[in-house]
């Protein structure tokens, strides 16, 4: 209604592996800053059982676990929308199990990237994420246009280092250039790479792009249920 002020959507962020209060903390920071105006935002870390990086197929099943249970015990008055804080999407098949409607950051953004019928690829920090985010791609329909993933073979320390994981992307980001992929998924949302330093090409951040896609639905008076 006009002169009426809109309620932010009120979103619950949940890490996939336990992290250090620094790192929580500046991570949070920034999941506030993209929230803005439009997007309350909360982070909710695991806890020191959890696993501390995604480097095995225990580590995304433990993950999966520990984030659903943190989520089924959210108070629904809360939070509008749980938001797992990673590209896999750990928990959203068990969301409906869920108060709170949870949505998967992966699936929104091959959404949208699939909805532009451009090619694109990814890159991911080890093999064992490139395997379950191509799977996920291929679960939910969304892998036409897919050109596969880049591995860049980092440790989990280097996530929180984004100088130097876009370091590590350059090379990877120009090859795929000059095969025509001009649209490259960074495949961990925690990475803060910033605006794209390769002229003609995006390396889509997967907060930014999630946010924005989120935004969009709530500037045409949809509010996101899962």
């Amino acid at each position: 209604m006009e002169g009426v002020e809109a309620v932010p959507l009120r979103i619950c962020m949940i890490s996939p592996i336990h992290l250090s209060e620094p790192v929580t903390a500046a991570r949070a920071e920034r999941l506030r800053e993209l929230g803005g105006t439009d997007l309350d935002v909360d982070l909710v870390g695991l806890p020191p059982e959890a696993p501390v990086g995604l480097d095995r197929p225990e580590d995304i099943e433990a993950a999966t676990a520990h984030i659903t249970a943190v989520a089924a015990g959210l108070d629904p008055a809360r939070y509008d929308v749980v938001v797992p804080d990673c590209v896999l999407d750990p928990g959203v098949e068990a969301g409906a199990d869920c108060d709170i409607p949870v949505l998967g950051l992966l699936r929104l953004i091959a959404s949208g990237l699939y909805g532009l019928g451009r090619p694109f690829s990814a890159v991911t920090r080890n093999e064992t994420i490139a395997a379950e985010l191509e799977a996920r791609l291929r679960g939910y329909g969304l892998a036409e246009g897919f050109r596969g993933t880049d591995i860049l073979n980092l440790e989990v320390e280097k996530v929180f280092h984004g100088e130097e994981w876009s370091n590590a992307m350059g090379q990877v980001v120009r090859e795929r250039a000059r095969a025509g992929v001009t649209i490259v998924l960074n495949g961990c949302s925690a990475v803060a790479t910033g605006p794209s330093p390769w002229s003609g090409s995006w390396v889509v951040d997967p907060t930014t792009y999630a946010f924005d896609l989120i935004r969009a639905r709530l500037h045409n008076g949809v509010r996101p249920a899962g």
